[in-house]
């Protein structure tokens, strides 16, 4: 592509498209087990107990805080997780018995979802695309960073 940046497609918006399509297909998959991919996503990073607080958490998980608040609290009343103390005053979260059979339930869904996808652009241009998103990742954060 030539030209300026001001010729090309609204790089946020093509995102936005592409992310809600992408959404769909997965939890299309992941319905019979009774989880959309956000969800999916959460269990499987607390259940992986990298994060040591809530904070940590949306970080690894890649969403606002105040939205990962909003889908804890979820998770919690449906008893999929439950809140622990941390060190000092952190509240950390960890899956229940019935989390884990949730999760166990969605991972071959999850499969099937990614392998769909996968198959459909090629493991070749899967792999190029998930490079040049990291290379947006950090585009964008070093422009919020700065700016």
């Amino acid at each position: 592509m030539t030209g300026t940046a001001d010729e090309i497609a609204c790089i946020g918006a093509a995102l936005r498209r592409t992310a809600n399509l992408v959404t769909r297909v997965y939890n299309a998959h992941l319905a019979p087990a009774g989880l959309e991919v956000t969800q999916y996503s959460i269990l499987r990073k607390i259940q992986a107990g990298r994060a040591g607080s809530a904070s940590e958490l949306a970080e690894i998980v890649g969403v606002e805080r105040s939205t990962l608040v909003r889908n804890l609290a979820r998770l919690e009343k449906l008893g999929l997780i439950e809140v622990r103390t941390g060190a000092g005053r952190r509240q950390v979260h960890a899956l229940t018995e019935a989390g884990e059979a949730r999760l166990a339930a969605a991972a071959p869904l999850w499969h099937e979802a990614q392998t769909a996808l996968v198959e459909r652009m090629s493991m070749a241009r899967t792999t190029a695309m998930l490079e040049e998103l990291t290379a947006l990742r950090r585009a964008a954060r070093s422009g919020t960073a700065s700016g």
